[in-house]
C-alpha cells in the first residue's frame, strides 16, 4: 500500500477541493477521538479515485508507527507544505482540532474564490468565442464569394473586399489564435485548482478582464490573513508564518515581499521597521499597517480575522458587478464588431457592386 505514496509516484498532487475533503475527514476522526490510522482505513476503502488512495497510504503509514504529522510530511509531493505546516503546529500546540477546523475554513475560502472567478468568465468567453467564429466563417467563406461575383460582372473590387478576402486568404495563419488563448486560459484555471502551491499566480491572465486584478487581489488579501492569522494562533514564528501564508496566494510579487519583511525580521528589525523599509505595494494599506502594528497595538489575529470577511465580502460584491455588467459589456462590444464587420464584407461591398453596375 505504501508503493500508492509520492515515493512510488502513483499518486498525483491534490487539488483543493480534494484536500478540503481530506481535512475533513481527518477534522471529523480528531473530534471523535478515533484513531487516525483506522479511520483513515476506512476512508480509502471509501473514497473515490486519488483521494482514497491517499487516506489508505496516510493510514498504512501510521499503522506502521508514524504520526500524522510524520505521514503527511513523507507524502510531500501529493500534500501541500502549507497544510503539513499548519498540521504540525496544532500537533505542537495540542490543539489540532482547531487548526484542522481553520484550515477548512481557509481552504473553502479559496475555493468559493476560484468559484466566483469562474462564475465571472463562463459567459464572456462564450459569447468572445461564438464572435470568433462567426467571423472566421465571414472571412473564410462569405468574403470569397462576392469576390467571385465582382470579378464574374467584371466590376473593381472595393479596398474593403479586398481586406476581407485577404483575410480569408490568409486565415490559415491566424484563426488559431483563440483556441490558443482559450487553452492557455484552461491550464491556467487547472493549474489553479491544485493545492500544491495554491497557485492564484496562474490567474495572472485574469487582469486582462475589467475589474478582475481588483477581484482576485481582493480574494488574495482575505486568504492571507486568514491564514497568516490562523499560522499565528498555532504558534507558528511570525517571519515564517509570514512567508507561508504569502507562498499559499500564488502572488509573486506578494511572495517577494513577505520574504523580505521576513528575512527583515529575522535580522532583528522590528516588525515596524521591515515593512516601513520598502514599497511593498502587493500588500494593501489596512494588512501593511497590521503587518507592522498589530503586535504592538493589541492582538494580531483578532485584527487579521476582522480583515479576512472585509476583504472577502468587497471580492463578492466586485464578482456580483462583473456578473451582471461583464457580459453586457462583452455583448456590446461583440455586437458592435459584429455590425462593423457586416458593414464590411456585406453592405460596403454590395453598395460598391450596385454603384459599378448603375455606372456614371
Amino acid at each position: 500500500m505504501a508503493s500508492t505514496g509520492s515515493e512510488g509516484g502513483g499518486v498525483r498532487p491534490v487539488s483543493v477541493e480534494e484536500l478540503v475533503a481530506l481535512n475533513e475527514e481527518i477534522a471529523a476522526l480528531v473530534r471523535a477521538g478515533s484513531p487516525l490510522e483506522a479511520g483513515l482505513g476506512r476512508s480509502g476503502a471509501e473514497l473515490p479515485g486519488n483521494l482514497g488512495r491517499i487516506a489508505a497510504t496516510l493510514s498504512e503509514r501510521m499503522k506502521r508507527g508514524e504520526s500524522l504529522v510524520e505521514a503527511l510530511d513523507a507524502e510531500k509531493a501529493t500534500i501541500p507544505p502549507l497544510y503539513r505546516a499548519v498540521v504540525e503546529a496544532g500537533a505542537r500546540t495540542g490543539n489540532v482540532s482547531a487548526a484542522l477546523e481553520g484550515m477548512t475554513r481557509y481552504l473553502r475560502g479559496f475555493a468559493d474564490a476560484r468559484d466566483a472567478v469562474g462564475l465571472a468568465l463562463w459567459y464572456p468567453l462564450v459569447v468572445a468565442t461564438l464572435a470568433y467564429i462567426l467571423f472566421v466563417g465571414i472571412v473564410v467563406v462569405v468574403a470569397p464569394r462576392f469576390g467571385a461575383a465582382f470579378t464574374s460582372l467584371g466590376l473593381p473590387a472595393t479596398r474593403a473586399l479586398d481586406v476581407v478576402v485577404w483575410l480569408g486568404r490568409t486565415a490559415w495563419l491566424w484563426w488559431p489564435i483563440w483556441p490558443i488563448a482559450l487553452a492557455a486560459i484552461a491550464v491556467a484555471w487547472v493549474r489553479s485548482g491544485r493545492a500544491s502551491r495554491f497557485d492564484a499566480g496562474s490567474w495572472t491572465f485574469l487582469g486582462l478582464f475589467p475589474w478582475m486584478r481588483s477581484l482576485v487581489r481582493d480574494y488574495q488579501s482575505a486568504g492571507f490573513a486568514e491564514l497568516l492569522a490562523l499560522l499565528l494562533e498555532n504558534q507558528i514564528a511570525y517571519p515564517k508564518a509570514v512567508t507561508l501564508a504569502a507562498e499559499a496566494t500564488g502572488n509573486a510579487a506578494l511572495i517577494a515581499e513577505a520574504r523580505a519583511i521576513a528575512g527583515d525580521l529575522e535580522r532583528g528589525r522590528s516588525a515596524q521597521e521591515a515593512v516601513a523599509g520598502g514599497a511593498f505595494r502587493s500588500f494593501s494599506p489596512m494588512l501593511r499597517w497590521v503587518l507592522a502594528h498589530g503586535r504592538s497595538e493589541g492582538s494580531m489575529v483578532r485584527a487579521l480575522r476582522n480583515l479576512a470577511p472585509m476583504y472577502r465580502t468587497r471580492a463578492a460584491l466586485t464578482a456580483e458587478k462583473m456578473r451582471v455588467l461583464l457580459p453586457a459589456l462583452v455583448i456590446i462590444l461583440v455586437g458592435t464588431s459584429a455590425t462593423l464587420l457586416y458593414a464590411l464584407t456585406l453592405f460596403l461591398p454590395l453598395s460598391g457592386m450596385l454603384n459599378e453596375l448603375a455606372g456614371p
